[in-house]
């Protein structure tokens, strides 16, 4: 924005200012040739000519070097041209230069003054020829220098004439080339005055933008800061407490509420505010009636942010609950394209919010929506970890009363060996260290250590030892008892293969029973096996009839 044009100052573009330095440049120039001219002419000038140009020449160099006022040095300036003009006409008549500081005189007035000078000095100079004409024609008036050539009425009529319309035709060109410099300069300073107003307003453009940019710079950060606060949180109620009291404080509105719909969408309860006014409306239910005016009826049908404010008395609806709030706006708190919940704004100050806002506001509600329905998962996926270890800790327990049922259910070691125990030992040893076995949670059995010698006690580190070999013997046990489960599976499924592989050979029924009879007994070793099918009844002989039986022995 430096580099933006400035308005130059009025002197750098007025005319009038310009004379200034014009008219001191004309003296200085006027000086030096005014010195060239009289050293030239000195010689062969007479003693009154002398004195005039030394005289008018001393005055030259005064108003020159003397700082006085623009109009007294042109004046000066054009008193002198007039003079020398006058003087030379004198001597020559109308055959020399006295016309030349006539045209001189009148083209610097029309130049140095605004006012009518020039026509002031066109009639001034044209006025003294006529004298001096006529003087010189009643034979008054000689002119000065004898070999002049004479002088008739018709040469100074036409020297007159010649000299009036050219300094008439140079009078009209140079005010005519002041009006065209007059209206570019009043142009120039207009697109200046235009280029300068743009630049102040593209500089307030840029204002507002730049506080615009660090307003929602300041937005998002506060977005960041919150989703970063409740991402760490794994309880859903602080999570929503936290929720609506840094919303309010990072953003600065009064109130912040946060709901939860009903599967129905028809309800609304209230689960957190960061108000005290709000704190009294903590689990109440407001219901969402199907009315264009209701805010949370919108949010709710078009899945969007809806704002309201009293300032533009369209769709704002007063709630005596709140009298402070003049402008509002409700999110909603979406998880894949389901409404759960809705997050509601109120400010004190009207029109508080706008676009900008409801785009930052809106991702921070769906950051909470995320958050709400990941701890949500999180919950479940602990309850039901929570069950499968109970589940998985009481068929453990099932498994392993069984398994104990049919096994010895100790063993112990002595200086003469491992022997089986019959009967586990259930008291506690106070003279030796006790360490349970532990799966899935579940006390499967203990492991007893005793020291030899008097020596009782044990270390921390030996305890944590013992522990973790335990924790080793409880799974490799563990181990054990599923790879003898598996074996068992695998013989059975074999038993059962091999069955219907055998009585699969042949479509004969007859066949296929006396085969499964043969093959059960054989498996599992039986003294007798029988094969029925059909209805059986022991008080009806004539029902045996429809009944075939197979018997293997």
């Amino acid at each position: 924005m430096n580099n933006m044009p400035t308005i130059p100052p009025a002197t750098s573009l007025d005319y009038r200012s310009q004379r200034e330095s014009f008219i001191t440049v004309i003296l200085r120039i006027a000086c030096v040739l005014g010195a060239a001219i009289i050293a030239i002419s000195f010689p062969t000038a007479a003693t009154t000519d002398r004195i005039l140009f030394i005289g008018l020449y001393l005055i030259l160099l005064l108003i020159t070097v003397l700082k006085t006022k623009y109009s007294v040095r042109v004046y000066i300036l054009l008193s002198i041209l007039f003079i020398i003009g006058v003087n030379n006409t004198l001597m020559w008549g109308p055959w020399l230069d006295g016309s030349v500081f006539f045209i001189a005189s009148i083209v610097l007035a029309a130049l140095l003054f605004d006012k009518r000078v020039d026509i002031l000095a066109l009639v001034l100079s044209v006025f003294t020829t006529a004298v001096v004409a006529t003087l010189q024609l009643l034979g008054i008036y000689q002119l000065r220098l004898s070999y002049a050539p004479t002088t008739t009425w018709l040469d100074w009529v036409g020297y007159t004439i010649d000299f009036s319309i050219i300094s008439l035709v140079i009078i009209i060109a140079i005010g005519q080339l002041k009006k065209a410099f007059a209206r570019i300069t009043q142009d120039i300073r207009d697109t200046f005055q235009t280029l300068v107003s743009e630049r102040a307003q593209l500089e307030d453009r840029v204002l507002d933008r730049t506080e615009e940019l660090s307003s929602r710079a300041t937005q998002l950060r506060s977005s960041a800061s919150i989703s970063r606060a409740i991402a760490e949180i794994q309880d859903i109620t602080e999570l929503m407490e936290t929720t609506t009291r840094l919303t309010s404080e990072h953003f600065g509105h009064y109130h912040v509420g946060l709901y939860l719909l009903d599967e129905r969408k028809r309800t609304a309860y209230l689960q957190t505010t960061s108000s005290t006014d709000g704190e009294k409306l903590i689990g109440q239910g407001f219901r969402i009636e199907p009315d264009r005016l209701n805010l949370f009826h919108r949010v709710v049908e078009y899945k969007r942010s809806q704002t309201s404010s009293d300032a533009d008395n369209i769709g704002f609806v007063r709630d005596e609950n709140f009298p402070l709030t003049r402008s509002r706006m409700a999110l909603p708190l979406t998880i894949r394209s389901d409404v759960i919940g809705i997050l509601d704004i109120h400010s004190d100050q009207p029109r508080s919010f706008d676009a900008q806002d409801a785009e930052v506001l809106q991702t921070l509600a769906d950051m909470v929506a995320i958050s709400i329905d990941n701890v949500r998962l999180i919950n479940e996926t602990k309850n039901l970890v929570q069950q499968l270890e109970i589940s998985t800790s009481a068929q453990t327990r099932e498994t392993w009363t069984k398994f104990t049922s049919r096994h010895k259910p100790a063993y112990q070691y002595t200086p003469a060996g491992v022997r089986p125990l019959f009967a586990s030992n259930r008291r506690d040893d106070a003279d030796g260290l006790r360490v349970p076995l532990v799966l899935q949670g579940e006390q499967i059995g203990n492991i007893t250590l005793k020291r030899k010698g008097t020596s009782t006690t044990w270390s921390e580190r030996e305890r944590i030892l013992v522990e973790k070999v335990a924790d080793q013997v409880a799974l490799a046990i563990e181990n054990s008892r599923l790879v003898d489960e598996t074996q068992k599976n695998a013989l059975r499924d074999k038993v059962i293969a091999n069955i219907s592989a055998r009585i699969r050979e042949t479509l004969d029924v007859e066949s296929v029973l006396r085969t499964a009879a043969t093959e059960l007994r054989r498996v599992f070793d039986l003294k007798e096996a029988e094969i029925s099918i059909g209805s059986l009844h022991s008080e009806s002989t004539s029902s045996r009839k429809n009944t075939g039986m197979l018997r293997s022995r």
